[in-house]
C-alpha cells in the first residue's frame, strides 16, 4: 500500500534553495578543488539585510538536507541591496578542517551538527 504524504510538521521551510547549491557543485564541474571547495556563486538583490539572513539559513539549511558544507557572505551592494556570496564544500573537506582548527572536542566547535537544541 502506497504511503502517504509527509505530516505537515515534517515539511521544509521555505524557501528551499537546493538547486542554489546544485548549481555550485555543477559550474565547478562536480569537481571540488584541493581545499574540498566547488564554484562561488552570487544571490543577488535581497532589499533588505534580514531578507539576505533568510536566504543564508535557507542555503544552510538546504546544505542540511544535501549533506554538504557552506560558506557564505552578506555583501551590501552601493545600490542600498544586499547580496548572500556562497560556497558549497564537500562535507568530508569540512570536516576535515573543522577537526584540524578547532580539534576534536565538538563542545568548542562554533557549530556542531550533533548538538540537540541548535
Amino acid at each position: 500500500m502506497p504511503r502517504g504524504a509527509a505530516p505537515p510538521w515534517r515539511a521544509r521551510k521555505e524557501p528551499i534553495l537546493d538547486d542554489h547549491l546544485y548549481a555550485s557543485v555543477t559550474q565547478a564541474g562536480g569537481v571540488h578543488n584541493e581545499q574540498g571547495h566547488y564554484a562561488t556563486l552570487i544571490h543577488a538583490g535581497c532589499e533588505s539585510r534580514e531578507r539576505a539572513q533568510e536566504i543564508k539559513k535557507a542555503l544552510y539549511r538546504s546544505a542540511y538536507h544535501l549533506d554538504v558544507s557552506l560558506m557564505t557572505k552578506i555583501i551590501k551592494a552601493g545600490d542600498g541591496t544586499y547580496s548572500v556570496e556562497y560556497t558549497a564544500i564537500d562535507k568530508a573537506h569540512g570536516k576535515k578542517y573543522m577537526l584540524e582548527i578547532h580539534g576534536p572536542d565538538r563542545s568548542k566547535w562554533s557549530y556542531d551538527p550533533r548538538r540537540k537544541g541548535r
